[in-house]
């Protein structure tokens, strides 16, 4: 098989779960179906959003001559290592088996993220109307000035969806070249490693996502020696990506894949199992596609319970917040004379 080149990272942010995997799935359907490539990506232009516009950006790269990676690449189409694995789909002809990995794992996010928001809009309602409520009966009585409810309402939740978005943005920000030298990056690398429960969770997804995407490639008939570099890109947490590199020095010196992940402490047996048949029959990209599918299921009732519990958390902590704001001030309540 042909080498592929790495394809660069697209300059766009990629488009919502919700919409990815509607793009792929799309695109499955409409290889199952024997449509060119171009026409497939014409028939995307027909349908409405972002992505319909990026999809008319596509159409015009595929029109110069560009290849399907790179002109989605382009368009932001295709962002990381989607457009890379489509590349390689490209060179071995498994578009459909790419697709299709790639809309079942974009689904299982977007059905994640729905599940959560769902179920937290009640928590998040009952808690604005606390913020609200609370300090009004001051206000009513004259012993809270309008600035100073609108500080206490409006510059609360301000701060919170602050704090909210410091948070979630806060791993891409530790992880950025400027905080390499003083080590913030591999703090939240050890981090992640450490939290109760959590951790488990994480080092399965990440697992789950490498086999996957090497397993992807193995199929289209990449070398291994070739396809790790470009599964271990995947890997943001730079602790995991340093253990599962030591696979390809492993390699190097003549073992098998099977020999080379138990060095790998956070690979669990089954996926040892499952890969050292895959190598003793000739089926190893099947057998760690068969074990990314067997993870994402577990992966997804994980998350289905997560989503249940989740909404119940909120609805205690602000339920004692509610609380500890009743016993700590009641402007309703008169000041007793003090005796002396």
């Amino acid at each position: 098989m042909k080498t592929t080149n790495p394809v660069k990272k697209s300059p766009k942010k990629p488009l919502s779960p919700a919409e990815l995997a509607q793009l792929y799935l799309q695109l499955e359907r409409l290889q199952t179906a024997g449509i060119p490539m171009q026409e497939s990506i014409t028939t995307l232009t027909q349908s409405q959003g972002e992505m319909s516009q990026r999809a008319k950006v596509t159409l015009t790269y595929l029109r110069r001559g560009k290849s399907l990676a790179e002109a989605g690449r382009r368009a932001g189409l295709f962002v990381g290592l989607d457009a890379t694995l489509i590349q390689i789909a490209e060179s071995g002809g498994i578009y459909t088996e790419v697709f299709h990995q790639l809309a079942q794992s974009y689904e299982e996010q977007a059905r994640y993220q729905q599940q959560i928001k769902s179920r937290l809009t009640l928590p998040i309602i009952m808690l604005l109307l606390a913020i609200a409520i609370q300090p009004l009966p001051g206000l009513v009585l004259g012993q809270v000035t309008l600035g100073g409810y609108l500080s206490m309402t409006v510059g609360l939740i301000l701060q919170l969806g602050l704090l909210g978005w410091v948070i979630w943005h806060l791993p891409q920000w530790l992880r950025h070249p400027f905080f390499k030298p003083i080590g913030l990056g591999i703090l939240w690398d050890k981090l992640q490693l450490r939290v109760p429960y959590w951790n488990r969770w994480y080092i399965r997804r990440t697992l789950r996502n490498f086999m996957r995407s090497l397993g992807l490639m193995l199929q289209a008939g990449l070398p291994i020696l070739e396809a790790l570099p470009k599964a271990y890109e995947i890997v943001d947490n730079s602790i995991i990506r340093q253990h599962l590199q030591q696979i390809i020095i492993y390699l190097q010196q003549g073992q098998t894949f099977a020999e080379a992940i138990l060095a790998v402490k956070e690979i669990d047996p089954v996926a040892i199992q499952l890969v050292t048949t895959g190598e003793q029959s000739g089926s190893l990209a099947e057998m760690m596609l068969h074990y990314a599918k067997l993870e994402s299921e577990a992966i997804a009732i994980h998350n289905e319970m997560l989503a249940a519990w989740l909404p119940r958390l909120a609805y205690i902590l602000v339920t004692l917040w509610i609380v500890y704001g009743l016993f700590t001030s009641n402007p309703l309540t008169p000041d007793l004379p003090k005796i002396e």
